[in-house]
């Protein structure tokens, strides 16, 4: 870890670090970059308040106002994405459709002591069925608040849909629309949707019919969450740690057994310890033993090597490897190959640019990681 993500993640959990030698613009971006800013803000506002020390120097107004300011974005942020939430879900129940808040979007409500304190980029959200999908998208788009259906980039590379409503140049709001729990042939069947469903809990402040992944699944979810992005170069952000340390805060015993058995049972071993021990790791959590123990023996016998998910091209050959048919692997290789601008743009960030300069752009970045 670099030096300010060191000391950011030190804050987060409460702990003593130095501050680093950076400015207050640095160390804000830094935090909203790695999407922990209402955190940070949250143990400096205890620190004064109990007059302690939690960064090994004085705890400056001006690190605190720095800190304060960024964070009234968060809550505003979260606030709209709360109203957008119990907007979906108010569709969800007149057209009879069942569906589970996924992430950050279900975390902010019973993991995070306030939902502003876990930063989200969009509102995720898990149905049983393409259908189901299709028809909340539909009237998603035509309550007439703004919302726009984005083509993703086919249904065997992505198996959501997106739709964005454009606010202003500052806030975008996202709603990505699953229909499996993760985007790749690799994991989409590793779970059904009724079987998530009847362990889910309740999220009561966004209404009756909010329900979001429970303890175990929510677990297992975040290191799936973050194989994915392993395998397409996305570093870990803190936030997508600090959910593992939180949701371990929470499991008893029982818990963590459970975790256990369903990680070995869904071939999932390597990858959730892989998940566990880099949010341990980063916010000095020691692993239970058993536990640890028992999962690093079932991961040397499944075929997936939780060491090499950052590897690219191992992650492509295994991807097209886990799909069960010919021709559903040269449609994956031509969804690949050929996505939609939607999608490059929405991946790369990019929306201002025509299909073939994002092509262009899609072949430096896709040589870049062959070369890795």
């Amino acid at each position: 870890m670099t030096q300010i993500r060191f000391w950011l993640a030190a804050i987060v959990c409460g702990g003593q670090e130095d501050r680093p030698q950076a400015s207050l613009a640095e160390l804000v971006a830094a935090a909203q970059q790695e999407g922990v800013v209402a955190l940070v803000d949250g143990q400096l506002r205890q620190a004064q308040k109990e007059k302690v020390n939690p960064v090994g120097v004085t705890v400056s107004e001006e690190l605190c106002q720095a800190f304060a300011t960024a964070a009234r974005q968060e809550v505003f942020v979260s606030m709209m994405q709360e109203g957008e939430s119990q907007r979906l879900l108010a569709l969800m129940a007149e057209a009879g459709i069942s569906g589970l808040l996924l992430k950050g979007s279900a975390l902010a409500y019973w993991a995070y002591p306030a939902p502003h304190l876990r930063a989200c980029s969009d509102v995720d959200l898990l149905l049983p069925s393409r259908n189901a999908a299709e028809e909340l998208a539909r009237r998603l788009c035509a309550a007439g608040v703004g919302y726009e259906r984005s083509n993703t980039s086919g249904e065997l590379v992505a198996y959501e849909l997106m739709c964005r409503r454009h606010i202003s140049d500052a806030l975008k709001l996202e709603v990505d629309i699953h229909w499996r729990l993760a985007n790749s042939p690799l994991f989409a069947e590793a779970f059904t949707f009724d079987e998530l469903m009847a362990e889910s809990i309740a999220l009561l402040r966004l209404g009756p019919n909010a329900r979001g992944l429970g303890l175990v699944h929510a677990s297992i979810h975040a290191c799936i969450h973050r194989a994915l992005n392993l395998s397409i170069g996305v570093d870990d952000k803190l936030k997508w740690l600090y959910d593992l340390e939180v949701l371990m805060a929470l499991f008893t015993l029982e818990d963590w057994q459970r975790t256990v058995d369903l990680s070995i049972k869904k071939g999932l071993a390597g990858v959730v310890l892989s998940g566990l021990r880099a949010a341990a790791a980063t916010f000095g959590r020691q692993l239970p033993e058993k536990a640890s123990m028992a999962l690093q023996r079932a991961e040397m016998a499944e075929s997936l090597d939780a060491k090499s998910l950052s590897d690219w091209r191992y992650m492509q050959r295994k991807t097209f490897q886990a799909l069960p048919s010919l021709a559903l692997r040269l449609r994956w290789l031509w969804q690949r190959i050929f996505p939609s601008k939607d999608y490059l743009a929405y991946l790369y960030g990019c929306e201002n640019r025509n299909y073939a300069a994002l092509m262009m752009h899609r072949l430096k970045k896709v040589t870049q990681q062959i070369r890795r």
